[in-house]
């Protein structure tokens, strides 16, 4: 093929990842994903990587040329265009802070990596899938207050959109849209929401903690969450926020916050939203409370990667055990 422009066209949606949009281009032009990139890009390797991580700069280009789509624009639609804001540096060997992992073998997926929220598939008119479907920060659509989805509730397998007839699942067909719906906790639908909106362009910012950089505040809200979580004494801290203030503090799934399914990062969410009210006071208290001194507040146990402003905090009230509970 030639190096013109291809007859349909279409461009990324708000918020549409790299991946989605490049398969509704694919189909609008030969109705067959593959057989379009082969014809485009012949001999590059697309869909056995994670091409929204990693997408090569040649089929970047390549793509930017065919469709006419400026290229600042195409790069919205990959995760490295949130470098520096909610990680540092996207990783290509290995977990990258609040990305969700694919789990991709060869061509197959084996991690729930992909969300997705059943009325947005609904409400499109062509489904396609978000960029913030991809990240930890999100375990509610914001627009529907419900919990995403992140396998198939048939048959349990991760969503591969690239594949079959999206967006039926492509190993027993059933529809995506159709995913049973669970309604989202209203303090994990806040903080998400606020996350949410630090990764605009000129976000508004509401409290002091959000004038921080935004890698400080994506940071210390990941490590208050991994020891609400997954910290060694993360049951007695989930149990004294939930008696005081509500939520599930049932014990969530995964080794760690990014794979973690949608269902167990949305009560972790909920319980860190209600803990994280007038920070730092209430996380304080509730961790005095609950035997969660320094030692312990260090989730990962690696002082020197955890966030200044959530090191002086665990540094200076949580050195020594308070008498009594700042939260009175």
């Amino acid at each position: 093929m030639t190096s013109r422009l291809l007859p349909w066209r279409p461009r990324p949606e708000p918020d549409e990842l790299l991946s989605s949009w490049l398969a509704r281009v694919a189909r609008g032009n030969s109705g067959k994903l593959h057989t379009f990139c082969h014809a485009v890009w012949p001999g590059l390797q697309i869909w056995n990587r994670d091409i929204d991580a990693v997408a090569p700069a040649l089929l970047l280009a390549e793509l930017g040329r065919r469709t006419g789509v400026d290229a600042s624009r195409i790069d919205q639609t990959t995760l490295r265009s949130l470098e520096g804001v909610l990680f540092e540096e996207l990783q290509v060997v290995g977990p990258t802070q609040w990305v969700r992992p694919l789990g991709i073998f060869h061509r197959t997926r084996r991690r729930g990596g992909q969300q997705w929220c059943p009325l947005c598939l609904a409400a499109d008119q062509e489904p396609y899938y978000r960029r913030r479907w991809r990240l930890a920060i999100a375990s509610t659509c914001l627009g529907h207050g419900v919990v995403l989805a992140d396998t198939c509730h048939a048959c349990g397998a991760p969503a591969v959109p690239h594949r079959g007839e999206d967006p039926m699942c492509h190993l027993c067909k059933a529809d995506r849209r159709d995913h049973p719906l669970l309604p989202a906790d209203s303090q994990a639908l806040q903080l998400e929401w606020r996350m949410a909106q630090l990764l605009e362009a000129d976000p508004t910012l509401h409290s002091p903690l959000e004038e921080l950089h935004p890698l400080a505040y994506f940071g210390l809200i990941r490590q208050v969450m991994t020891v609400i979580g997954w910290g060694e004494r993360s049951q007695a801290l989930r149990d004294d926020i939930a008696a005081s203030w509500g939520g599930d503090p049932a014990p969530p799934d995964g080794r760690q916050l990014e794979a973690a399914s949608p269902v167990a990062r949305h009560r972790v969410s909920a319980l860190a939203g209600r803990a994280m009210r007038g920070w730092p006071w209430m996380f304080v208290g509730h961790c005095a409370d609950a035997g969660v001194w320094k030692s312990w507040a260090f989730a990962d146990k690696r002082y020197n990667r955890s966030p200044f402003a959530y090191a002086q905090v665990v540094d200076r009230y949580l050195s020594a055990p308070l008498q009594p509970s700042l939260r009175g």
